[in-house]
């Protein structure tokens, strides 16, 4: 079975559709999705939390007072954490954030998000086939010529080079290539537009 997918070309400045002999017949699956977007922000995180233990902080080694005799209670260090200034117990630091997903997992949430914007018919092809050099002009019209004024999802080949310097100066626009495109990265943003190279190549190393 073939679908019809919407492909700019931007030699002719026109729109017009693609056949491709395949079907999109993924259903959302919502569980799925949730989980794998959640196991992709878990291995993004940035560990910058941390605090400094009783051994780390500055300051000196000297007994505060004498073991016996004060009344007080007996202290060994200024740095223990009931001071002020002292170190923290059980305080966030050198913690790794990472959750596995099975590769079978990832790779069906992908198919499915990907069907889910082609059935919003928020999924589009570009034929840059006169491209020679970067133009970030050119990107905005195709932008606008397209009809694309939310966060756009930008697909190209590592070696696109012009393409890539065209359009991640623009605001709303997040450039991957096929080979590192996620389901969160879909899902997170309202529209796909994605170099004919790139499709292909994502229909047979991805999907």
């Amino acid at each position: 079975m073939s679908i019809k997918i919407q492909s700019y070309n931007s030699a002719t400045n026109k729109l017009a559709t693609k056949d491709y002999d395949l079907e999109f017949h993924e259903e959302v699956n919502i569980g799925l999705l949730h989980q794998v977007a959640i196991s992709s922000r878990t291995n993004h995180r940035n560990v910058t939390a941390s605090t400094k233990t009783r051994a780390e902080v500055s300051g000196t080694g000297a007994k505060p007072w004498m073991q016996k005799g004060t009344g007080r209670a007996r202290a060994g260090s200024l740095r223990s954490a009931q001071f002020r200034g002292g170190g923290v117990v059980h305080g966030p630091g050198s913690r790794i954030y990472k959750d596995r997903t099975p590769k079978l997992m990832k790779k069906k949430a992908l198919q499915m998000i990907i069907a889910q914007r082609y059935r919003e018919e928020a999924l589009y092809l570009l034929d840059p086939s006169d491209w020679e050099n970067p133009s970030t002009k050119k990107a905005n019209e195709i932008l606008e010529a397209i009809g694309i004024n939310t966060s756009v999802l930008f697909v190209s080949l590592s070696d696109e080079t012009n393409l890539i310097k065209s359009f991640r100066n623009i605001s709303e626009i997040s450039c991957t290539n096929p080979k590192k495109i996620a389901a969160i990265d879909v899902i997170v943003n309202d529209y796909i537009l994605i170099t004919d190279k790139a499709f292909d190549t994502l229909l047979t190393e991805r999907i």
